[in-house]
């Protein structure tokens, strides 16, 4: 089994938002883990691999043992600086590459 799990994200906020950068997703993400499981949730170690602050699209990563915490933290965070928020979790994978290609769209030749 690999080390980490890697989740392809969607920060989706209901209304206007000046700047986010991968610091304040990093933040977010662990604010979610200490409102749901407290600091033993903050503890966990989730890193930005990669963010677009014009989509909101990230990609983050996270030891797989603590994976359904992660995904369970962002499933019920609703609120980024009071604002109202939804993570759309896009793709989930043990692997960072294949979070690249989308197996629906692949033609066979």
């Amino acid at each position: 089994m690999n080390q980490y799990f890697y989740l392809d994200v969607n920060l989706l906020i209901e209304g206007k938002v000046s700047f986010i950068t991968s610091a304040h997703v990093k933040n977010h993400v662990t604010r979610a883990l200490l409102s749901l499981f407290g600091e033993v949730g903050a503890s966990i170690p989730v890193d930005v691999i990669s963010f677009n602050p014009e989509t909101c699209c990230a990609i983050l990563r996270c030891p797989s043992k603590f994976y359904v915490k992660v995904h369970s933290s962002l499933s019920l965070c609703g609120q980024y600086e009071g604002l109202k928020c939804v993570y759309r979790i896009r793709k989930v994978s043990p692997y960072l590459l294949s979070l690249l290609s989308n197996s629906r769209d692949h033609k066979h030749s």
